[in-house]
């Protein structure tokens, strides 16, 4: 994120305790406790003359600043960086992100996770989206940071999630892990539990959120890493008649699927063929064409497509071992099951 600039004139003129005081008034808005400060001399110095402000000067400047901030200079963990820049009379501010790590469940079928911003407009609003520079009026992400942007008075969020389902399928069980990363927060600290009532009160139709606690930048890139299983069920309709005794052929399997990327998201995924493994756990016959399944699957496989066979680009499918063209009309992740650390 760009850094907030203030100008301000004559900053060659001022007190050590006027440049700290011209400083506390700018960050005023925010509360922080810990924050790092660099100085950027003038040109014309010689580099033995700005080493010496460095040394001399800027610590001295640094103790003004805590005093005039009532906060901590920390250069491990700053939540607030600043740069005092002499040459152009300029102080930049880079406010640090405050993340926020939970899971969440997902109800309903008409929400997507992040928001989707308009392809036509990206963001502006045009005709195409009814100017609204969306193309799905709700997401997990919108729902959960508008709760959480009035909080903590940020200006903005991130969402991360450990992987994402379709916008059709409904995540339930234990939920998917997520990370929000609040943008220039005024504050840095709430009640997470009452962030929490208040979601899952708003917003109880449709998404609800659990385990809400701080964590860090390093959390993101964990999340994003994590490989792990799914369970899913699907609601399997054929276009033949199936009896009882077919489903047979499918209760207990261990396949090894080899899936070309499905033609759904070919456009925006690398045309690669994959082997992943399913496992199917659970067959129930609903009627003459319709079944339950349940499937244990490796990440990465798309359960769509192991159904329908996604024209022959899945192979094995439920399709092809029924002989029967079958289609997947709704699916749940039921549960995300963490693989174990090979040891």
């Amino acid at each position: 994120m760009k850094p907030v600039t203030y100008r301000f004139t004559g900053f060659n003129t001022k007190t050590v305790n006027e440049i700290a005081s011209v400083i506390a008034q700018a960050l005023k808005p925010f509360r922080f406790s810990r924050f790092l400060l660099g100085c950027t001399f003038q040109n014309p110095l010689s580099d033995e003359a700005k080493l010496l402000l460095k040394k001399e000067f800027q610590p001295v400047l640094v103790r003004a600043v805590e005093k005039a901030l009532g906060a901590k200079a920390d250069f491990e963990k700053p939540e607030v960086e600043m740069l005092v820049n002499f040459n152009q009379d300029l102080v930049f501010f880079s406010i640090k992100p405050v993340f926020i790590c939970g899971r969440y469940k997902k109800f309903s079928r008409e929400i997507t996770q992040t928001v989707h911003y308009c392809y036509a407009c990206k963001g502006r609003g045009c005709s195409k989206c009814g100017y609204t520079g969306v193309l799905t009026k709700d997401s997990v992400q919108s729902l959960v940071e508008k709760h959480a942007l009035l909080l903590f008075g940020a200006s903005g969020a991130k969402f991360h999630g450990a992987g994402r389902e379709d916008k059709d399928v409904r995540m339930l069980g234990s939920g998917r892990k997520f990370v929000l990363e609040l943008l220039e927060p005024l504050k840095r600290r709430a009640g997470l539990k009452r962030l929490e009532r208040e979601i899952n009160r708003a917003e109880k139709e449709k998404i609800e959120v659990r385990n809400l606690k701080y964590c860090s930048k390093d959390d993101v890139v964990a999340i994003k890493a994590e490989k792990s299983d799914k369970l899913y069920e699907a609601r399997v309709v054929c276009s033949k008649r199936v009896k009882k005794e077919q489903l047979s052929l499918l209760l207990g399997r261990e396949l090894l699927v080899e899936q070309r990327t499905p033609n759904r998201v070919k456009g925006r995924r690398a045309d690669l063929v994959r082997e992943r493994l399913a496992g199917i756990k659970r067959v129930e016959w609903l009627s003459d064409k319709e079944f339950v399944l349940r499937v244990r699957a490796e990440s990465g496989l798309y359960i769509k497509e192991l159904v329908s066979g996604d024209a022959g680009r899945t192979k094995p499918s439920i399709s092809s071992i029924l002989e029967n063209e079958c289609e997947c009309r709704e699916l749940d992740v039921l549960r995300i099951i963490a693989r174990k650390a090979k040891p």
